[in-house]
């Protein structure tokens, strides 16, 4: 009786050539990340904010200007409603998760914005549409 192994051996590579593909594209990661990032902020856990922020942004924006970027809003918008649906891009390359954040008087766009990685590189919190008074 022949064994013949190399038909058992391109098979058992079959799963290695899979996991490649079954890892997480670049957008995917950005908006799993830019979930975690408003989740975080909505239950007011400024320093598991950072945690996906890449070494730079995170000393740019640290977990305390956060805090009061954050805290800022609803002093001046009103009590947090919900968020609108992700919306995803890509801007030069790179992925662009923009998320609206709706408030009892006004609407604020959440920009984050991701290396190759998926790491954020860039976050902005834009007031879009506001009847708040001044």
């Amino acid at each position: 009786m022949t064994i013949r192994l190399l038909p058992l051996l391109l098979l058992s590579a079959l799963p290695l050539a899979n996991a490649e593909d079954d890892a997480p594209s670049a957008q995917t990661l950005c908006a799993r990340h830019a979930d975690a990032l408003l989740d975080a902020l909505d239950e007011a856990h400024y320093d598991a904010a950072t945690t996906d922020f890449d070494a730079a942004l995170r000393t740019r924006y640290t977990a305390a200007k956060l805090k009061v970027d954050s805290e800022a809003l609803p002093a001046k918008l009103g009590a947090a409603m919900g968020r609108g649906r992700q919306h995803i891009a890509e801007t030069g390359g790179h992925p662009v998760v923009m998320t609206p954040l709706i408030y009892e008087r006004g609407t604020v766009t959440a920009e984050v914005r991701c290396d190759g990685g998926g790491a954020i590189s860039d976050l902005r919190l834009d007031v879009t549409q506001s009847t708040a008074t001044p």
